[in-house]
């Protein structure tokens, strides 16, 4: 068994990896038990190397801590950054689990989390580039952190539509604006599919309907299961 952490500035998300299943975990709630049966941990870090630390005291010292880089090639996929290691570990953990998942197929893939990225993989497993933009509640901070009498609330809605109150449209401004980024990506180069993952994938599915949409809740963590050395 191997455990598995995805860990971000405020927070890390951590799965227990055991025969190609992925149970989720918190990491202070591991027992004795657990610990005995890992055999190490992989991780992916977008936070800084002191975070990492933090992160490496509460692990038991004898199980190794393999920390995952974005390379210029691997599980046939090629990175389109001149300087590889400067994409972001997440989004290259979700280009390899993307091509294990769907190969020779032409993908979109979409987190929408903290910031929304979008890549593009070729079929051949070329990456072709993407856009990072800010996720719906930064859009929405960032709003009220210029402006006095802007507030916001979660109105959650069934559709888009020109809101009647300041509240309503911010948030359904935010919206509007990941929509309109994933439709515009879409229209420039159309893909077989669109893997859409990330803690507001469910809230943007719903806006898109009419596209080829794939939900993948644990790309990340499929993405670092494919860096599990055999024993």
């Amino acid at each position: 068994m191997e455990l598995l952490l995805d860990i971000g500035n405020s927070r890390s998300k951590a799965r227990l990896y055991h025969a190609g299943t992925l149970t989720e975990i918190q990491l202070e709630n591991i027992n004795a038990e657990q610990w005995l049966q890992i055999k190490a941990v992989y991780c992916a870090s977008v936070a800084a190397q002191t975070r990492v630390q933090q992160v490496r005291d509460k692990i038991p010292a004898a199980i190794p801590l393999v920390q995952i880089q974005s390379e210029a090639q691997a599980f046939n996929v090629t990175n389109s950054y001149l300087q590889p290691q400067l994409l972001g570990v997440d989004r290259w953990l979700a280009l390899v689990a993307a091509a294990g998942l769907y190969p020779n197929t032409d993908l979109l893939i979409v987190d929408a989390g903290t910031a929304l990225t979008v890549d593009w993989l070729s079929a051949e497993g070329m990456h072709g580039g993407g856009w990072i933009l800010a996720g719906q509640k930064l859009q929405q901070e960032a709003v009220l952190s210029k402006t006095a009498k802007v507030f916001s609330a979660e109105l959650e809605t069934e559709q888009l539509s020109p809101a009647t109150d300041t509240a309503t449209a911010l948030y359904q401004g935010a919206i509007a604006a990941l929509v309109g980024a994933i439709r515009q990506a879409y229209a420039i180069k159309p893909t077989q599919r669109i893997i859409l993952t990330g803690g507001d994938a469910l809230l943007l599915q719903k806006y898109l309907a009419d596209l080829p949409i794939q939900l993948e809740s644990q790309l990340i963590f499929q993405g670092l299961a494919r860096y599990i050395q055999p024993n």
